[in-house]
C-alpha cells in the first residue's frame, strides 16, 4: 500500500513539475520573442544568435518564479533599454559618419561600463521591497532579466564593450539594491 502511495506521489509531482516547465517555456518564448524583434529592430539580426540564451534563461526564471522573476521583471526593462541605446554612446570616439563596425572605428569598453553602471544604477527604482532574506534571490533575477536581454545588444559589440556593458550593469543592480537594504535599515530604524 505505502509504494502505491509513493509512486501515486511521484508521478502526481512529475506531472506537476513538468506541467510548469510547459507553462514556463510558454511565457519565456514571449518574453525571448519579444526581446528579439526588439534587438532586430534595433540592432539588426545579428542579435538573433543570442536569443536561445535569452530563452533559456527565461525558462530557468519563469519556473522558478516568486522572487527570481519578480526581480528579473525589473531587469527586463532595462535590459530592454540596452537595445535603445545608440551604438554612438557605446563607441563615443567614432566620428558619427563612421562605420562602427570596421576596423577604423576605436572601441571604449570603460564607456560601456559607465553606460551600464548608470542603467543599473537606474533599476533603483523598480527594486521591489522585499523581505531581506530575499533580498540576494530578488538580486540575482534583476542581473539575470538585465543579462539574458542585454545580451542581445551585446552581439553588435566586441568583446571588451560588451563584457563592459554586462559588468556595468550588474554593478549598478548590485549597488542598486545595496541601496535598497541601506534605505530599508534605515526604514526599520526609524520605526524602532
Amino acid at each position: 500500500m505505502g509504494s502505491d502511495f509513493d509512486a501515486a506521489r511521484r508521478a502526481a509531482r512529475r506531472a506537476y513539475e513538468l506541467g510548469r516547465l510547459r507553462s514556463s517555456a510558454l511565457r519565456a518564448a514571449m518574453v525571448a520573442a519579444v526581446s528579439a524583434a526588439a534587438a532586430v529592430v534595433a540592432v539588426g539580426p545579428d542579435a538573433l544568435a543570442w536569443v536561445p540564451v535569452t530563452l533559456l534563461v527565461w525558462i530557468f526564471i519563469e519556473w522558478r518564479g516568486t522572487w527570481l522573476l519578480r526581480g528579473a521583471r525589473g531587469g527586463l526593462l532595462a535590459g530592454l533599454t540596452t537595445l535603445a541605446l545608440p551604438l554612438s554612446i557605446l563607441r563615443p570616439c567614432c566620428r558619427l559618419d563612421a562605420d562602427m563596425s570596421s576596423g577604423t572605428c576605436c572601441t571604449m569598453p570603460g564607456a560601456c561600463v559607465v553606460v551600464g553602471a548608470m542603467l543599473g544604477l537606474s533599476l533603483a527604482l523598480v527594486v521591489p521591497r522585499v523581505p531581506s532574506e530575499r533580498r540576494a534571490t530578488t538580486a540575482i533575477g534583476m542581473v539575470l532579466g538585465v543579462g539574458s536581454v542585454a545580451a542581445l545588444r551585446c552581439g553588435a559589440l566586441l568583446f571588451g564593450e560588451a563584457a563592459g556593458l554586462i559588468g556595468g550593469l550588474v554593478a549598478g543592480v548590485v549597488a542598486a539594491n545595496l541601496a535598497r537594504a541601506w534605505m530599508d535599515r534605515g526604514e526599520l530604524g526609524a520605526h524602532s
